[in-house]
């Protein structure tokens, strides 16, 4: 039974940003450290920070010969049970370094070639370079260290969501600030008597980013077949014909130290590695779904849409279908949907704020552009049974700022009175106020369409041509 069934949120896989664990098996995802550390979203950069504090950390304390310090800072790797990830079979035992894996990889490092020469700079390499360190490894060190924030993400989709939370123990998270591990308790979802850590889908993969046999068999063997066959390495003596794969891994077999040095002396190799794999981006709903059919779920998600009664009384279960919705249409652009509560002269507001971390497409150029900066994207959900006004607009463009951005989306049933609502969407703009876009059941039902023909480009134009009404 997966999570969202066993809190009975009423949603599937596409309609959530987190990974919809099964807790009766482990997933096989791996939350990947390179993807992480790559992207420049708020999400990414609090937890790629956790990932170089504590990685440099050991590589200090290594370097400095300072045994105390390394095996303080990896005895706190315990093995990462609450995400439910990895390769384990069955009922998840989790795969994490643990106290005696510990060790074993304080030597590890301490042998390796790409330590001893600083080839190896990030957590991301550390499957490339050093021996005995798998995926399932890296995913867990990975987890380990960025429990902190993970803690934090799944007491906010609970709070989205609605999932009763209790206040449990919780294994030891790295503070950055502090540079140490650090026990305590938080509010976590729990089955069985045990705690959840929800991940995001946006930071796993189906494998590492960065493979070792990958970079070895498509990258180092290609590299040096083509200096091998143009002679520059002094092997066509040897050969005396055209110079195979095989010819090059019998004279470089597959040694993780090799690799170091390799890169070492062809660190351009591993740069444009890494780019490819960086420009790769996000799982698809596909990925999570095998037999997901995109035009399918986007009728399920209309006629839910079209069956929701208007009116307050009706508030909740809209505001719960357009988080669905939502997140179904802008993954991955927006990620991490938050809900944020305020009383406004005496009404309760709720607003659904997410995580701009597009790399392309509508919500980047808003990203970048600096009339808009949208880092995050604040949206509020009105279920009215007659038009927004002012006050709406009002509400939604206290919620702007320069930490956060200036665009915005306010959602409603129907709008009567169109071109009154563009004139002030309009004037808000020119106010110097923000930018918001009014997204009705109809205009919902058009970029649902176009989702379910996956066709990002007339999804892209006809946001674009709504933020276009504000300006042009």
């Amino acid at each position: 039974m997966r999570f969202s069934k066993h809190f009975g949120l009423g949603k599937s896989q596409p309609e959530l940003d987190f990974v919809d664990i099964d807790p009766m098996r482990d997933t096989r995802l791996f939350i990947d450290p390179y993807a992480i550390e790559i992207k420049d979203d708020e999400w990414s950069g609090t937890c790629g920070d956790h990932i170089r504090s504590f990685f440099q950390e050991v590589l200090d304390a290594l370097k400095a010969g300072d045994t105390n310090r390394a095996e303080s800072l990896v005895s706190h790797l315990h093995e990462p049970r609450e995400t439910y990830l990895g390769l384990s079979k069955g009922r998840p035992k989790g795969r994490g370094v643990g106290d005696e894996q510990g060790g074993l990889l304080l030597n590890a490092l301490r042998k390796s070639r790409a330590v001893a020469t600083g080839v190896l700079s990030d957590l991301g390499e550390a499957e490339l370079f050093v021996a005995g360190i798998g995926p399932d490894k890296v995913s867990d060190l990975t987890t380990n260290i960025i429990r902190g924030p993970l803690i934090k993400y799944t007491k906010s989709q609970c709070d989205l969501h609605g999932v009763l939370t209790k206040s449990v123990a919780h294994q030891p998270a790295w503070n950055v600030r502090t540079s140490r591990w650090e026990s305590g308790y938080a509010c976590l979802p729990v089955i069985r008597g045990k705690p959840v850590l929800l991940v995001p889908k946006y930071s796993v993969r189906r494998r590492l980013s960065l493979d070792s046999q990958e970079f070895y068999n498509h990258h180092m063997i290609n590299y040096l077949q083509s200096e091998y066959q143009l002679g520059v390495a002094g092997l066509t003596h040897v050969f005396r014909k055209k110079i195979t794969k095989k010819d090059v891994k019998a004279t470089h077999p597959f040694i993780k130290d090799e690799l170091a040095k390799f890169v070492s002396q062809h660190p351009e190799v591993l740069d444009r590695y890494k780019e490819l794999k960086g420009a790769q981006g996000a799982l698809g709903i596909e990925d999570f779904e095998n037999d997901f059919d995109a035009a399918a779920f986007a009728q399920v998600l209309k006629v839910q849409l079209q069956n929701c009664p208007t009116g307050s009384g009706y508030a909740s279960n809209y505001h719960s279908l357009m988080i669905g919705i939502l997140t179904f249409l802008f993954y991955p652009h927006l990620i991490y949907p938050i809900k944020e509560k305020e009383i406004h002269e005496g009404r309760k507001r709720v607003d659904i704020v997410f995580t701009n971390a597009a790399i392309d497409g509508f919500f980047h150029t808003m990203l970048v552009a600096p009339q808009t900066r949208s880092t995050h994207v604040p949206i509020e959900c009105k279920n009215y049974t007659y038009d927004i006004g002012n006050p709406e607009f009002d509400q939604i463009s206290s919620r702007f700022g320069h930490q956060r951005g200036f665009l915005g989306f306010l959602t409603c049933r129907t709008d009567g009175r169109r071109e009154k609502t563009i004139q002030t969407c309009r004037d808000t703009a020119s106010d110097g106020r923000g930018f918001v876009i009014v997204l009705t059941d109809n205009d919902l039902v058009k970029l649902l369409d176009f989702a379910g023909l996956e066709d990002q480009k007339a999804f892209k134009r006809y946001l674009q041509r709504r933020y276009d009404e504000l300006v042009l």
